[in-house]
């Protein structure tokens, strides 16, 4: 008589959901692509803004919708075309209005850089277009470096910095990592990622970041129904908190 073979068991949930969640969707942070009408459904009002839309009612990404309300709710239809026209002056990196200078503004004193601006203000700060008339670009004796960034035409503010004064301030602003200049733009680019509403699994445990990521995933293979990154935060919210 022969031995019946033995019935392996089946694998567990997690095993399961290792297998089946897609690495896409698997990792710390969540960053939906640009074109999913999942996760999105559309861009932000603002013409000049590229960001994808977070409030629907009012067709606003979030940075933009915050603006709004700080600014205390004026009329919708009278604010966008000014809020418009005040990111279309801000969003450009303008360089030192000195000649042969490649630095950029040091977002202060409009048109000269943070270099040239001590000079201004060394020579008793005079009109500044008459002392422009006059200033002349001298190199440093160390040279001058380029942004790391490689779409970045301005120089650093010196040879101990790997950014252009603008990235630099931006880089500020978020947390100022310590990271080494090959890391740098990397972290720019994810940077420019989390400019779109995104999903953090942060502080979740294994099984259940695994069947969160899983839904996702479900929801957009299957794609009839809207899934705001929004909620989906504020969902993780409650989870986290239960």
């Amino acid at each position: 008589m022969s031995t019946p073979e033995r019935v392996q068991p089946a694998a567990g949930q997690l095993e399961r959901l290792m297998e089946v969640v897609r690495p896409e969707f698997r990792g710390e942070e969540f960053y939906p692509p640009r074109d999913s009408r999942v996760f999105f459904q559309g861009e932000c009002r603002i013409p000049s803004c590229e960001r994808m839309l977070s409030y629907s009612v009012k067709q606003l990404c979030t940075a933009h919708y915050q603006r709004w309300v700080q600014a205390g709710r004026p009329e919708f239809e009278a604010w966008v075309p000014s809020e418009d026209a005040y990111q279309r002056h801000h969003r450009v990196i303008r360089g030192c209005a000195v000649t042969g200078c490649r630095r950029s503004m040091n977002g202060c004193l409009p048109r000269i850089c943070t270099r040239h601006s001590e000079l201004w203000q060394a020579a008793g700060a005079p009109d500044l277009d008459e002392w422009l008339a006059t200033a002349r670009y001298e190199a440093p004796p160390h040279g001058e470096r380029d942004c790391v960034l490689p779409d970045c035409p301005w120089w650093t503010t010196g040879p101990g910095s790997a950014l252009c004064r603008r990235h630099y301030i931006r880089w500020r602003n978020n947390g100022h990592p310590e990271l080494p200049d090959d890391q740098l733009t990397e972290w720019f680019e994810r940077l420019e990622l989390r400019r779109d509403p995104y999903i953090r699994f942060h502080d979740l445990g294994r099984q259940v970041r695994l069947e969160v990521q899983f839904g996702l995933q479900r929801r957009a293979d299957i794609g009839d129904r809207h899934t705001a990154p929004r909620t989906v935060t504020r969902a993780l919210s409650w989870i986290r908190e239960s």
